[in-house]
């Protein structure tokens, strides 16, 4: 396992699924990227809401300059939808740790991609490389309180309840739960 960023950051690389090309965002994803994540419903679970096409330009660039961030404890891979050479989503690790071999695993997707089973087949690849290559022992996923989608896609990954922090997450005044999950290595079915 990689005992510094610059290890782990190098070992990042393009993945692929049949139908599915995980691989660093690019400048060219601009317009894929502004319809994604400026879609209202995108944001229920999340402490984000819409921006401007600049601030999206902006965020966008953000990412692409933090592949080359040594210090960022966060790595963000792109989805792309083979067929249509679109960008649909993303899968996020945050809160990496090569001395305990753990890490947070998150996803997002275009909402007019969802229940096609693209968000389980990015992250299933994701996984399968962070156990394989990664040597990770345990991957976490914290999910809102009413995101029924992504708890049903943890569920269906292999990921077990580890509990609820009560209240955890504030958004336009109302305050949600966040549910735990995790999976070990030993528990993982490839």
């Amino acid at each position: 396992m990689a005992d510094n960023k610059r290890e782990i950051m190098f070992k990042i690389k393009r993945l692929e699924t049949d139908r599915l090309i995980l691989r660093k965002y690019k400048k060219s994803d601009l317009i894929d990227y502004i319809e994604w994540r400026s879609q209202e419903d995108y944001h229920t679970y999340l402490p984000t809401k819409p921006m401007t096409k600049s601030e999206y330009k902006e965020s966008l660039y953000s990412n692409i300059k933090n592949y080359d961030d040594d210090a960022l404890p966060n790595l963000t891979w792109a989805m792309e939808l083979k067929a249509e050479k679109k960008l649909i989503g993303s899968i996020m690790l945050s809160k990496i740790s090569s001395h305990h071999r753990s890490c947070e695993l998150g996803w997002g997707l275009n909402m007019k991609y969802q229940k096609h089973g693209y968000a389980y087949e990015g992250a299933k690849r994701v996984i399968d490389f962070l156990f394989d290559v990664f040597d990770m022992n345990k991957i976490s996923v914290s999910i809102w309180e009413g995101n029924v989608a992504s708890i049903n896609l943890a569920i269906r990954l292999g990921f077990v309840s580890e509990g609820v922090e009560r209240q955890a997450r504030i958004k336009d005044g109302k305050y949600y739960d966040v549910y735990h999950y995790g999976l070990l290595r030993s528990e993982y079915k490839r």
